[in-house]
C-alpha cells in the first residue's frame, strides 16, 4: 500500500483554505498531504473561459462572435511577435499548437510531409517560406482558431511546468509530482526528449484535463515566467474588448446576464441545504449507508475536517455543530457548492452509472439476466410496479401494453414465456431503467430494511460487461482507498497467490489496460489478468467485498439522487423562481445538453401528445404559442403534403372542409389566381362572366367540385398551399388541425417530432407552453395534475444531465465570478 501512496497521486484536500495552504506549499516544494481526485472541483471558478463561450454562442446581433475572432486572428498573426511566440511554444513542446499549425500549411494544398516540414522550420529556425501565404488565405486559419477556442487554460502552464522539471528550474514542482503525471499518460518519465517526443506528451495531456489526477492539476497552477502564443492572443483580445466601447458593452450585458443565472441556483441550493430535508441530507451524506461510522473515508472525511479541522474525529453527536457550521460556509464560500453539486457530476457516478448501463443492455440480451428481473426486480419498490406501467416503455410494447405487472409476473412464473418473449420484456425493463435516476435508485436502495435488488444482479453484470468491470476496476485504483486496500488484502491472500502484495498496483494497471482494449475493440475475449480480475473481483463482491460495492453504490447514486429530490422539492415550491433561472440558462452554450434531454424526455413521455390535446380543446393561447410550429412542419415537403392531402380528401361534413374553403376564398383573394380560377371554372361549365366569389360564398359546396381542376395550377396551387399554412397558424383553425392529428398515430408522431425540434431552437417556447396548457380545460383537477407531471419531468431532465452540471461547475456559466472582477471594474 505504501508503493500506491508513492506512484498515485497525491491527493489534494479540496479544503476551503486551498488558496491559503497550496501555494505557501508549492513554494516550499513542500505538498500537501492530500490531493483532490477531481481537478473538475479543484479548478472549479478559477478557469476564465467567459469570451470564449460568448464566442462560440454568438448569435447573428452579437458582436462578439466567431467571425469576430476570424478578424482578431488574422490581426495578431501579423504581428511578429506572433511568429516569436509560437517558435517559443513549439520548442516547450505546445503539441496542439504543431498540430493546427500543420493542418493550416496543409489547407494551403501541400502535402502532408512539406507541411509537417515547415512546422519543424517556425520551431528551428523561427520562419517559413509558406507564412505569408498562410496569413492571407482565410480558410487555412481555421485550424488556430480551432486551437485558441478548444485548448483549456490549464494547458499552457502544465507545458511551463514540464519545461521548468527538464531544466532543473528553481520553480520546478518535486521529482515526484512530474514523475507520476508523466506516469498517467503511458510516458516513461525522462527529462532527455526530442522535439516530437514532446508534442506527443502534449498531445497526451490536453486529453487527461477532468481525470481526477491531483498531479495534473498541481502542474496547472505554475506560473508563467514568459508569455505563450494562447495567453498573448487572448490577452490582446481582451484589451480590445476594454477598449470598443460596443464591445464592452455587450460583454458586460452578458455577463451579468449570466451572472443571475449562478446566483439564483445558488440561493436556491443554499435554501434547500438550510431545510430539514437539506440537514437530513448532510447527514447521510457523512454516515453512509451502513450502521454509525467509526472512521470516515474519502470526500465525507475532506468535508469533516473542512468544517471541523483534522484533529476533532468524527463523532456522530457533533454532527449537529458540523451542520452548523456548514450552513455558515455555505454563505462565506462558494467552492462549498461546487463540492456539494460535483455529485451531479458524469464523474460523481461513473462506477454506478456504469453498472446501470450494464444491467439495462443486459435486460435486453442476457436471459439469465431478464430471469432474474422477473423474479425480483419488483421488490424495488411502487416505481418498478406504478411508474414502469405508466411509463412509454411498457406502453409501447406489444408484449407489455395491456398487461400490468402483477399479471405478467404471474404468467412469467407458470412457464408462459419464450426466451424471446424474455428478452422482449427484458428490453421494455431495461428501456425504463435508463431513463430513470430514481429507478436505479431503488435497486440500490431498499426503504423496507431488504437487501438490496442490485446485488442479485451485480455479479452477472461484472462477468458480462467489460465495461462495467473497467469502471470498477478504475474506481478501485482511482476513487475508493478503502475498496482497493481491502480488494488488495483479500486477492493477495488467495491459494493460487497469484498476486502479490508488490505486484497488487502493477497487476490492477494491466488488467485495466486489457479492459481497455476489450472495450475499444468491441472484442469477447479478454487478456488473462483481466480475465483473473473480473473472476476474482466478482467471488470477492459475492464474499466480503459486498459491504464495500454497496457502500460505493450508495455514494455514487443514493447521494445525487437525495441532491436531486432535494433541489427539486425547492423548485417545485417555488416554481416562479425556477421557471426564472430555466430561462436564464437557455442562453448559456452549457444548457444545450440539457435542453436537448428534457426535449427527449418528453417526447418520450407523451407530453408532446398533451400540448396538442390542450390545442384541440380550443385553448387558442396555447395554439397561439405553438404557432412556430406550423413552420417546423411546413418546411417538411413530406409532412406538408400529409396535412394537405388530409384536407383535399376530407368528407364535406369533416370540420376539415372549414380550412379547405377558407384557404381557397384567401386564395381567390388575390386578383391573379382569381383569373386563373375564372379561367379553369368556365371550361368547366361555369360563365365567364360570373364572379367565382358570388358563387362560392352561396354555394361553398362548388369549392370540391372546382378545387381539383384548380390545383392542376401550379401558380394556383403553390399559393392555396401557403393559404392552408396561414389558415392553420393565423387563422384560428389549429384546433381543427389538432382534433385531426389525434385521430392519427403517424400524425401525432409527425406533431411531436416537429415540436421536439422546435423546442430545441427556441427553448423559450417549453415555459410559456406550460403557463398556457394548464387553462385547456379550467377547472378540470387532471389538467393541473398534467402540468405539475410535465413540469417534474423538465426539473427531472435538468437534474439528471451531468454534462450540463459539469460544465456549470467549472465554468460557473463562463467564468464569471473572476472575469467580473478581472474585466467589468476595468472597462473605460
Amino acid at each position: 500500500m505504501k508503493r500506491k501512496a508513492e506512484l498515485l497521486v497525491l491527493f489534494i484536500f479540496l479544503s476551503f483554505k486551498l488558496s491559503l495552504v497550496l501555494f505557501p506549499s508549492l513554494k516550499a516544494k513542500e505538498l500537501p498531504e492530500e490531493v483532490d481526485l477531481n481537478p473538475l472541483l479543484a479548478e472549479s471558478g478559477w478557469a476564465d473561459r467567459s469570451l470564449k463561450w460568448m464566442i462560440e454562442s454568438g448569435e447573428s446581433h452579437h458582436f462578439i462572435r466567431p467571425d469576430w475572432i476570424d478578424t482578431e486572428i488574422e490581426e495578431f498573426l501579423k504581428d511578429e511577435q506572433a511568429l516569436s511566440l509560437i517558435q517559443n511554444d513549439l520548442l516547450r513542446g505546445d503539441g496542439l499548437l504543431a498540430d493546427a499549425l500543420t493542418e493550416a500549411f496543409h489547407q494551403l494544398r501541400v502535402g502532408s510531409e512539406t507541411a509537417k516540414k515547415e512546422v519543424l522550420e517556425i520551431a528551428h529556425e523561427g520562419k517559413s517560406k509558406l507564412w505569408i501565404p498562410l496569413l492571407s488565405h482565410s480558410q487555412a486559419l481555421w485550424p488556430l482558431r480551432n486551437y485558441l477556442l478548444y485548448t483549456p487554460n490549464s494547458y499552457p502552464p502544465v507545458l511551463f511546468a514540464l519545461k521548468n522539471w527538464e531544466n532543473g528550474s528553481p520553480e520546478a514542482l518535486p521529482d515526484l509530482v512530474m514523475e507520476t503525471l508523466l506516469k498517467t499518460i503511458d510516458i516513461k518519465p525522462s527529462k532527455s526528449k526530442n522535439l516530437e517526443e514532446n508534442w506527443e506528451i502534449a498531445r497526451r495531456l490536453a486529453r487527461i484535463g477532468n481525470d481526477g489526477r491531483g498531479a495534473y492539476f498541481l502542474a496547472s497552477t505554475t506560473v508563467r515566467n514568459e508569455d505563450s502564443f494562447y495567453n498573448a492572443f487572448w490577452d490582446k483580445a481582451e484589451q480590445r474588448v476594454r477598449k470598443d466601447p460596443v464591445l464592452s458593452h455587450e460583454y458586460t450585458y452578458r455577463l451579468e446576464r449570466n451572472k443571475k443565472s449562478w446566483n439564483v441556483l445558488s440561493r436556491t441550493l443554499k435554501d434547500a441545504l438550510a431545510s430539514y430535508e437539506g440537514k437530513d441530507f448532510f447527514i447521510h451524506y457523512l454516515v453512509g449507508r451502513t450502521e454509525i461510522k467509526q472512521q470516515l473515508q474519502g470526500r465525507p472525511l475532506w468535508l469533516w475536517e473542512a468544517l471541523m479541522d483534522k484533529k476533532v474525529p468524527f463523532r456522530i453527536d457533533l454532527a449537529d455543530e458540523a451542520y452548523k457550521r456548514f450552513l455558515i460556509q455555505l454563505e462565506k464560500d462558494p467552492k462549498l457548492l461546487d463540492f456539494i453539486l460535483w455529485h451531479l457530476t458524469r464523474p460523481a457516478e461513473a462506477a454506478s452509472e456504469a453498472t446501470k448501463e450494464a444491467l439495462s443492455q443486459g435486460l435486453s440480451k442476457e436471459e439469465p439476466i431478464c430471469k432474474i428481473a422477473m423474479e425480483w426486480i419488483w421488490e424495488a419498490g411502487p416505481k418498478w410496479e406504478g411508474e414502469l406501467q405508466a411509463s412509454s416503455s411498457w406502453n409501447l410494447s406489444e408484449h407489455t401494453r395491456h398487461l400490468n405487472p402483477a399479471t405478467l409476473r404471474k404468467s412469467y412464473q407458470n412457464g408462459q414465456f419464450s426466451r424471446s418473449d424474455l428478452l422482449a420484456i427484458g428490453d421494455v425493463l431495461g428501456s425504463y431503467l435508463i431513463r430513470s435516476d430514481s429507478a436505479w435508485a431503488d435497486l440500490v436502495y431498499s426503504k423496507t430494511g431488504r437487501f438490496p435488488v442490485v446485488e442479485k444482479f451485480f455479479p452477472l453484470l461484472v462477468q458480462y460487461s467489460p465495461g462495467c468491470a473497467l469502471a470498477w476496476l478504475e474506481s478501485l485504483a482511482n476513487n475508493d482507498q478503502e475498496s482497493f486496500e481491502a480488494f488488495g488484502r483479500w486477492i493477495c491472500n488467495q491459494p493460487e497467490h497469484k498476486v502479490s502484495l508488490e505486484q497488487y498496483d502493477s497487476w490492477l494497471n494491466r488488467a485495466g489496460d486489457q479492459l481497455k482494449e476489450a472495450v475499444e475493440k468491441k472484442e469477447p475475449l479478454l487478456g488473462e489478468e483481466a480475465q483473473y480480475f473480473i473472476d476474482s473481483f466478482v467471488k470477492w463482491t459475492m464474499g466480503p467485498g459486498w459491504e464495500y460495492i454497496l457502500n460505493r453504490l450508495w455514494f455514487e447514486t443514493i447521494i445525487p439522487e437525495m441532491l436531486r429530490k432535494l433541489i427539486k422539492n425547492r423548485w417545485l415550491s417555488d416554481k416562479e423562481q425556477f421557471w426564472k433561472w430555466y430561462r436564464g440558462i437557455c442562453a448559456l452554450p452549457a444548457a444545450k445538453t440539457a435542453i436537448e434531454r428534457v426535449t427527449n424526455i418528453l417526447v418520450t413521455g407523451k407530453e408532446m401528445e398533451l400540448i396538442l390535446q390542450g390545442i384541440a380543446s380550443w385553448n387558442y393561447e396555447l395554439a397561439d404559442v405553438c404557432a412556430s410550429n406550423w413552420d417546423t412542419i411546413w418546411e417538411d415537403p413530406q409532412k406538408r403534403t400529409k396535412i394537405v392531402e388530409a384536407i383535399l380528401h376530407c368528407d364535406g361534413l369533416s370540420e376539415l372542409n372549414n380550412i379547405l374553403v377558407f384557404a381557397t376564398e384567401n386564395t381567390l383573394e388575390r386578383p391573379d389566381e382569381r383569373k386563373i380560377a375564372q379561367k379553369i371554372a368556365a371550361v368547366y361549365g361555369r360563365s365567364s362572366t360570373e364572379d367565382i366569389q358570388e358563387i362560392i360564398a352561396q354555394d361553398p359546396v362548388v369549392i370540391r367540385s372546382l378545387l381539383p381542376h384548380w390545383l392542376e395550377s401550379p401558380q394556383f396551387a403553390e399559393h392555396w398551399k401557403r393559404s392552408v399554412f396561414l389558415t392553420i397558424k393565423y387563422g384560428g383553425q389549429a384546433p381543427i388541425i389538432a382534433q385531426w392529428m389525434l385521430s392519427k398515430k403517424e400524425a401525432i408522431e409527425m406533431w411531436t417530432e416537429s415540436l421536439a425540434e422546435t423546442m430545441q431552437e427556441n427553448p423559450f417556447l417549453l415555459q410559456a407552453i406550460i403557463t398556457h396548457i394548464g387553462r385547456s380545460i379550467g377547472g378540470e383537477i387532471s389538467w393541473a395534475k398534467e402540468v405539475r407531471r410535465i413540469e417534474e419531468r423538465v426539473m427531472d431532465g435538468l437534474l439528471s444531465d451531468r454534462i450540463f452540471w459539469e460544465n456549470l461547475i467549472v465554468d460557473k456559466t463562463g467564468g464569471i465570478e473572476n472575469e467580473t472582477q478581472k474585466i467589468l471594474y476595468g472597462l473605460p
